[in-house]
Formats: structure tokens, C-alpha cells, sequence
């Protein structure tokens, strides 16, 4: 995308950058991180845009065996 077609924010109207980012989200397997993914992101409110492209090979990782498995650390708000 050049930038006489810069993307704006769907909500906020904001200037929408590409990026790679780490992507959580939730897997039959539990809470599962993605490294690396393409998406375009806000850069007033954040919200991240995906192609459908970068959907469909999320799913598809997500139904293989990852290659590495990292525990997070947990924490009791109240």
C-alpha cells in the first residue's frame, strides 16, 4: 500500500501502519502465541487489522504441534 492509499481506522479515523507484531489468542489447545504476524496496526487506538490470508495460516499453526511451549507467569489481583 503506497501512501496516497493509506489505510484509516475504521473507529477512530487514525493513520494504520503495517507491522509485525506477537498475536495471542485463544486455541483449542489454550492461550497460544504468535510471533511475527503481519498485520496493519492503529496507531491512535491500536486496533490491529488481519488479512485473511493471516487468519487462515493462524488457524492452520494452531492445529499443528508447536514448536516451543512457554509458561506465563500468573498473578492474583485481588
Amino acid at each position: 500500500m503506497d501512501q496516497q492509499e493509506q489505510m484509516q481506522c475504521y473507529f477512530c479515523g487514525g493513520e494504520v501502519v503495517v507491522r509485525q507484531i506477537t498475536h495471542f489468542r485463544q486455541t483449542p489447545q489454550g492461550t497460544a502465541e504468535f510471533r511475527g504476524v503481519p498485520c496493519e496496526v492503529c496507531l491512535v487506538c491500536g486496533e490491529k487489522y488481519f488479512s485473511p490470508e493471516t487468519v487462515r495460516r493462524m488457524e492452520e499453526l494452531a492445529s499443528t504441534p508447536a514448536h516451543e511451549y512457554v509458561q506465563l507467569p500468573a498473578y492474583d489481583y485481588a
